[in-house]
Formats: C-alpha cells, structure tokens, sequence
C-alpha cells in the first residue's frame, strides 16, 4: 500500500521525503504570511527533543514568516553548570538539578511563586543557558539562516510583556469554559499575540512516553520546571494541558502536528538510553512520516493508537487530557477510524521499529 499521502477524517499522514512535504501547502492554514511553532524542546536526551533537520524540514516547506516559540525549561538548561545554580531553603543548600527530582519537585507543589529564581542570578543565567542551547543544537544558525523570529515565553512574562489577562479571559471565554487557574490567562507574550488569527503549529516529534500536540502546549506555560501544574499524583495536569490550549486555540488556528522524520525514541526496557521519567528506551532511524491536523483530540488520539507498541502509558498523562479536551470542546476523539488507520499505518510503523532499533 501506498502511504505517502493520507487522509484519515480530518487528519492527514504524508511520508516525509521532500516531494511528499511540499504537499503540507494543500492545507490553506499553511499557506498563511505568518506561522508561529511550538517545538517539543524539554530536554537534551538522544532523540528527546525537536532537532534542528526535523525543524528545517518543515521551515523549508512553508513559504511564510516563520516565529518559533518555547519557554525555559530546566531539563534542558543545566550545560554550563551541570547541577545548576545552587540556593537555600530552609538552610539546606539545593540546586537546580533538586528541583527535578523527589523533594524538590514536591517542594515546588507548595512554592508555586518563582519570583526567588528571578534574583540573584538564576534568570540571567538560564538566558545563557537557553542561548547555549540554541547555538550548540544548531538552532542559532538556522534561524539566521531562514530569518526566523525566536520568542522565549518566560522571559517576555516575566520581563511583564504579557497580553493583559482580562483581554485574553474574554477571548477565551467565548469560545470556552473559563480555565480552572485564572492567572493563565496572564500567559500570552505581546510578541506572540501580535499575531493574533495567524497559523500556530504545536509541532511535536514521536517518542516513547505517549504525548502529542496537546501535551506540547504545556510547553507555553512560562515556569521553568511545572510540577505545580501536574499537581500532585498528576491531579492537574489534564486540566493544564486543556486550559493552556483553549487559551492558544482562542487566538490562533493551531495545527496539530506529529513528526518521526529522523531517530525517534521507542519504549525498551533493555534500552541503552535513560530518560530522567520514563525509564530505559531504545533509539530508531525513524519511522519517516508526519501527521498532521486542525482538530488535536483526533490526531492525538489517532497517534495513541498508532504508537500502544512502541510508548509507555500514564492514564493521567497521556489519556485522560485528550478525553477533557473533547469534553471542553477543543475537537473529537478518533473513535470510529483508529481501528483503520492503525490497520494500514501501524504494522508499517511496527515494522519499522523491529527492523531500525539501535543497540
């Protein structure tokens, strides 16, 4: 069977050689003047983040303006200074590297406020943290290459250069339920909404812990670790992800997008590689394929059973954010074509993976 070029209801499936890829432009929403990106930057694990090929794939098959947009993010920040910065609580001295683990994480449940990382040099220098990403993974350069704008959503937050909360509470609202954490609506940098009706791409890559294109939003809530917005034992974290989207979807036309382009994570006990949440996994070439649509709940959803043999799943995490977006009414879960579509692309995907994995 032919696979290059797909639609499954509303979602579309192209192979990602270069000719199928210029076929992206069939959707009108990508043929805007101006279209934002949100890459899955979390961390630096071996295939754990968007890289800069997969970025540039998609760059070089949109003829726009093109915004790439994150926040800071710890996982990600801690090259210069391998435990990070150090700090007191409760005169115990702790690092940046704390927070991301047991105590630490449950520290921040109680200690939402990151007014103390603001001082005493943690923000300037998870700035150059944040640069040293961009210039080490190549990013730098291709943004200079292909004249991209990049935004960081936490430093125009906390630099005060957010929408003013009740402009976006009223967008929000009708179109919405209120979002459950009102500060949210605080959450969207002038430099972004400028663009208001403009095309957002929650561009996600494939990985072994089952989240897409929703998850990928989280990404847009400016802290710089978000244990508070998980909550505890994962209470709030449907609600998180679904707010956050409302809040984007209210403002853009995002589209969600779904990318195995080049080395992809895949679930194995056995694996050589360590993510710092989910455990060993292995590392394949890539399953070579984009997904892609302007209802998230069904593309998600679809890639939930698409990817059931290659991703571990959390109920709280990886489920039950979709189920609420549908409910809140951000699109439809697949339930009558998931059975088809994983007929036709599954086995493919399977296969991919028993043959490429690299040991």
């Amino acid at each position: 069977m032919n696979t290059s070029n797909q639609k499954y209801g509303p979602l579309t499936f192209l192979a990602s050689n270069q000719k199928n890829l210029k076929k992206l432009t069939d959707e009108p929403w990508l043929q805007a003047d101006t279209i934002l990106i949100k890459p899955n930057w979390v961390s630096i694990e071996p295939a754990g983040f968007t890289s800069i090929n997969t970025l540039k794939t998609i760059i070089e098959a949109l003829d726009s303006k093109i915004i790439v947009t994150e926040s800071f993010m710890l996982q990600r920040s801690m090259n210069l200074e391998k435990k990070g910065l150090p700090f007191n609580i409760m005169e115990k001295e702790v690092n940046w590297d704390w927070l991301l683990r047991g105590e630490g994480w449950s520290w921040l449940y109680d200690n939402p406020c990151w007014d103390w990382f603001k001082k005493e040099g943690h923000w300037d220098h998870i700035l150059k943290e944040d640069q040293y990403f961009l210039d080490t993974y190549g990013f730098t350069d291709l943004f200079q290459d292909y004249d991209v704008e990049y935004v960081n959503v936490t430093d125009e937050i906390w630099k005060g250069k957010s929408i003013d909360s009740e402009e976006i509470k009223t967008r929000t609202e009708s179109r919405y339920n209120p979002v459950r954490v009102k500060r949210m609506y605080g959450f969207v940098p002038k430099k972004l909404y400028k663009y208001s009706g403009s095309t957002f791409i929650s561009l996600n890559r494939v990985q072994q812990y089952a989240t897409f294109s929703l998850k990928n939003m989280f990404g847009l809530i400016p802290d710089p670790m978000r244990s508070w917005w998980h909550g505890r034992n994962s209470s709030r974290i449907a609600s998180s992800i679904v707010d956050i989207n409302k809040i984007y979807n209210s403002i853009f036309n995002v589209l969600g997008m779904c990318a195995s382009i080049e080395k992809t994570a895949v679930k194995d006990p056995n694996g050589e590689y360590a993510a710092e949440y989910t455990g060993n996994y292995s590392i394949v070439d890539g399953f070579g394929f984009i997904t892609m649509s302007r209802d998230q709940v069904y593309l998600d959803s679809t890639m939930l059973a698409l990817t059931d043999e290659i991703a571990e799943y959390d109920q709280s995490t990886n489920v039950k954010p979709i189920q609420l977006a549908e409910k809140e009414g951000l699109g439809l879960f697949n339930r009558e074509d998931r059975v088809d579509v994983k007929k036709k692309l599954g086995k493919w995907i399977v296969t991919n993976n028993s043959n490429n994995i690299n040991r």
